[in-house]
């Protein structure tokens, strides 16, 4: 019988005393048979003590160790838990009796370790491994080590039965969590759920049951039967759960909200964790179990005298030498590097003497706004900002042949196929902003892709069991990228460089060979699984079944193939030529619609793009099928009724304004579409007079909300009626321009990081994966229907100085990143024009992205924000109060999401910034 019923809590908060708290929010409870309560507060091990001394706390680990994730053994006389205290994560042991000893190393492997947890005889079971290379292992009494389950998926969460017999764990699919359960008898494991966002599960003491935390989906904490006969709700607020000894109450840690997801963000901390002193959770809670409904609940207060100052100079330290790690480099000649270290110097004393939290974390972020560049910009008479070095590069090449501004975007776009193939590429598509001088306004060439003829919604047979697989052959769309490229040569090419001098850049980069970049080395770590179904990206990305490093060697001779014919034939090479015949005979003989009368059908396409006015700017940006361009105009439109701006990282009414203009932004879903198969009114998202209207909403005091704005509940709101919102892609943008005022600003992409994962063997390239990225209704708007363009949120940008005939353009710029192209578009718009930045300053602005989550059921749906921490503390607090719900995405002074490329255009020259987000570079010729 079901146990629990569902029930809320309500928002409650750790109470930490200022005076005599340490740093930081609890994490990891584990429970000893006496009732002492273990948990790690920001790299140190602290244990509640049991009654009747439940109010007193004691230190059990201090810094510089990295210290978490404690696990009682079962007499609980010593704690297990993972450290970094012998340089990498691994598994030690501290006893617990008074003048016992130090702690001791269980485990000798150089791999990553962490998650214990202790059975009954001694043994531990831990992960082993990081993000998809995560697995089980034991270590028995006896200090035998071996691989507890043989599953080729991700595993964590161990969670050892009381009586030893059974180990809970999570197996993490590409689009679930399935709760498991591994028997000692028969050493094998059974699916107990296959929920989507399981994590954390830990045995009630008879172990019948499990509990069990979500932070995605549905957030909370759930109990289940062991055999998953039924789940029953215990909280809508995520926390981690331990259960007492005694079976009657369950300790709850509050988490901090879900990772965002892949966005095309490197992974180059390894485990986050372990570098987050500022988390954004920790609040502890107890509550009976089974229980009525919200019947007992109560907060657990941290209070101690931990030594502040010794705190205070861990964390210093961690986040000092986190962003020298990230982006400094190693101490040599780089003036930046030095600066970073003056600044060290000057605000070391100052942090270790601040007697609150609130205290330290202004004296930290004082540091990091007055941190050197992350990157270094680029200037001169001609200058590029692309993801990667070789891309830009071979845009100067091209600069300095005598070829202009789209001959070098030309060039930067194929050899970003090369370099960043998980991100963009000749599979893909796309938008290309031009402005030549002498030119009334600019001209954009649309390349996004298009359905075959025979890729209807009806055709039963592009599903796999009644649904569309998630990735492989059957979802490639007609690609556009040669089309788009060819069309802009054409059109606005110098005529100088040849079509195959253009090309030629990224073929010696696919034939001698580059250094894999760490963005591409995490996709294909964290994509594992879906790369390895397919011979194509096998033999290209792995070597052994091990997907290729950060600083491996990548050569691609079928891609260098494929371009050498391109560069030869043109682009009929691609469409009718020996390329296209090889990929539809490939394509389609593993169930995609395409035909070569598809192939032959495509043409790219020139547009007017989307425009409008901001403080005296001309701003142009994407257009239908495109919806990122429009947003883009709504969200200035709305922000002009703010009338004093200040720098927004510093000031809280500055980034409310900057919020509430986005969720006044009526979505593109359902509104733009191809607007040669529906007629596309984009009128609401420019118009001035509505986005008066819209700003009538706006208020000071407080934040709209969810139900405020998309029911349009309000009355300002009431003549125009929003959609539903919801795009998702990684890409790449770029941009390149020059002293004389031409400009180019592109942005291409596969769809989602990692197009639709697939190589035809031969190619060397990944298609898209847009077929199942249009309205599934024949009947609406935007549905599939043949030969239809898929719509996106793409934004390339140029910025104008001035209105009408003395316009000039200022800034080209453009993004990737998913739902953060949109964010990186729109505070490096407001940075450069409000705020007077250089590109480079503008690029590493914090970023912020609305979006929403749900609580189970339409009625909840609520606006969250998310942030880069590096806003001040004071604007954060002051958000808070006026009703915004934030989360932090990024550690302490890291950049994160959005990749953004911006090129500022000056008199007599041209500067380029780099993103330090990617693998960003900027380049100029003198």
């Amino acid at each position: 019988m079901p146990i629990m019923t569902a029930f809320v809590l309500p928002a409650l908060l750790l109470l930490l005393q200022a005076s005599d708290s340490v740093i930081g929010g609890a994490r990891d409870p584990a429970l000893a048979p006496d009732g002492r309560l273990a948990v790690s507060i920001r790299g140190d091990l602290w244990v509640r003590m049991a009654m009747p001394d439940t109010n007193r706390w004691i230190q059990v680990t201090s810094d510089p160790a990295w210290d978490r994730q404690p696990a009682w053994s079962s007499d609980g006389e010593g704690i297990v838990f993972a450290s970094d205290r012998a340089g990498s994560f691994a598994i030690w042991q501290i006893p617990m009796a008074t003048g016992a000893g130090e702690p001791v190393r269980l485990t000798t492997s150089v791999e990553f370790e962490g998650e214990p947890s202790v059975g009954p005889g001694g043994g531990v079971v831990f992960v082993r491994g990081l993000g998809p290379m995560a697995r089980l292992w034991i270590r028995e009494a006896t200090g035998e080590e071996r691989r507890l389950t043989d599953g080729k998926s991700a595993e964590r969460w161990p969670s050892v039965s009381p009586d030893g017999a059974k180990v809970a764990y999570v197996s993490i699919r590409e689009d679930r969590h399935e709760l498991r359960v591994w028997w000692r008898d028969g050493d094998s494991s059974s699916t107990v759920l296959r929920n989507r966002w399981a994590e954390s599960p830990t045995w009630s003491p008879d172990g019948r049951h499990l509990a069990f935390a979500t932070r995605r989906g549905e957030p909370g904490v759930w109990i289940t039967a062991s055999t998953g006969a039924w789940v029953n709700l215990v909280t809508r607020r995520a926390a981690q759960p331990a259960w007492t000894f005694d079976g009657k109450t369950v300790v709850l840690v509050e988490l901090p909200g879900a990772d965002p997801g892949y966005n095309g963000d490197p992974d180059r901390l390894g485990d986050r964790d372990a570098s987050d002193v500022f988390p954004d959770a920790g609040a502890i809670w107890t509550i009976p179990a089974p229980s009525v409904p919200d019947a007992g609940l109560a907060v657990v207060a941290i209070s101690h005298t931990g030594d502040r100052r010794a705190a205070n100079r861990h964390a210093f330290e961690r986040i000092w030498d986190r962003t020298a790690q990230l982006y400094y480099g190693p101490m040599d000649a780089d003036p930046r590097r030095a600066r970073w270290k003056e600044l060290g110097d000057k605000y070391r004393s100052l942090a270790l003497d601040a007697s609150t939290d609130v205290e330290f974390e202004t004296i930290v972020h004082r540091m990091l706004a007055d941190r050197p560049p992350l990157r270094r910009a680029a200037t001169g008479r001609a200058a590029v900002s692309s993801a990667h070095p070789v891309a830009t590069e071979a845009g100067l090449e091209i600069l300095r042949r005598g070829g202009n501004v789209v001959d070098a975007a030309i060039a930067v776009s194929f050899a970003l196929g090369v370099v960043e193939p998980d991100a963009s590429g000749i599979g893909g598509y796309g938008q290309m902003l031009i402005h030549r001088t002498g030119m009334t306004y600019p001209a954009l060439i649309e390349f996004m892709t298009k359905a075959p003829e025979e890729a209807t919604l009806s055709n039963a047979a592009l599903l796999d069991g009644g649904d569309y697989p998630d990735d492989g052959p059957v979802l490639a769309n007609v690609p556009g990228t040669v089309a788009g490229m060819y069309l802009a040569l054409q059109k606005y090419g110098s005529g100088r460089v040849s079509w195959a001098e253009i090309i030629d850049p990224a073929i010696r980069a696919a034939e001698a060979g580059y250094e894999v970049s760490d963005g591409l080395a995490t996709t294909l770590a964290r994509e594992r699984e879906r790369y390895l179904k397919y011979e194509g990206p096998q033999a290209l990305f792995f070597r052994d079944g091990e997907p290729l490093q950060a600083g491996d060697t990548l050569k691609n001779p079928d891609l260098a193939w494929t371009l050498r014919r391109i560069a030869e034939d043109g682009p009929e090479a691609f469409y009718s030529g020996e390329v296209g015949r090889r990929m539809v005979r490939d394509l389609r003989g593993k169930g995609n619609a395409m035909r070569m009368s598809d192939l032959e059908r495509y043409f790219a396409v020139e547009r007017e793009p989307v425009s409008t006015t901001y403080r005296g700017h001309t701003v142009y940006s994407s257009t239908p099928p495109v919806s990122g361009g429009s947003s883009l105009a709504a969200m200035l439109n709305h922000l002009e009724g703010f009338r004093n701006p200040r720098p927004y990282a510093e000031d809280a009414a500055t980034l409310h304004a900057m919020i509430e203009a986005w969720k006044l932004t009526p979505p593109g879903f359902g509104r733009i579409a191809d607007p040669g198969l529906w007629p596309v009114e984009i009128e609401t998202f420019v118009s001035k007079d509505s986005a008066r209207t819209r700003w009538s909403c706006f208020q000071s005091a407080r934040a709209l909300t969810y139900a405020d704005v998309r029911p349009d509940s309000l009355p300002c709101l009431e003549r125009d009626t929003p959609a539903t919102d919801g795009k998702r892609g990684g890409t790449t943008s770029f941009a390149v321009a020059d002293a004389d005022g031409n400009v180019v600003a592109v942005t291409q992409t596969l769809g989602t990081w990692g197009g639709n994962f697939y190589v035809t063997p031969g190619l060397g390239f990944i298609y898209n994966d847009k077929l199942t990225s249009y309205a599934t209704n024949p009947d609406r708007f935007g549905a599939r229907l043949p030969h239809a363009r898929h719509s996106s949120s793409i934004t390339p940008t140029i910025v104008f100085r001035g209105t009408g005939n003395r316009a000039r353009p200022v800034l080209a710029t453009g993004a990737a990143g998913n739902r953060w192209i949109t964010s990186a578009v729109y505070s490096i718009v407001v940075g450069a024009v409000d705020q007077g930045l250089d590109p480079q300053q503008a690029i590493e602005l914090p970023r912020i992205l609305l979006t929403t989550r749900s609580s189970g059921d339409a009625t909840s749906r609520r606006y969250i924000v998310q942030v880069e921490d590096m806003i001040a503390p004071s604007v954060i607090r002051r958000l808070e109060a006026l009703g915004h719900e934030l989360q932090v995405i990024s550690l302490k002074g890291e950049l994160r999401m959005g990749y953004a490329a911006a090129v500022a255009i000056g008199n007599g020259s041209v500067t380029a910034g780099a993103d330090p987000r990617r693998s960003g570079a900027a380049g100029a010729i003198r």
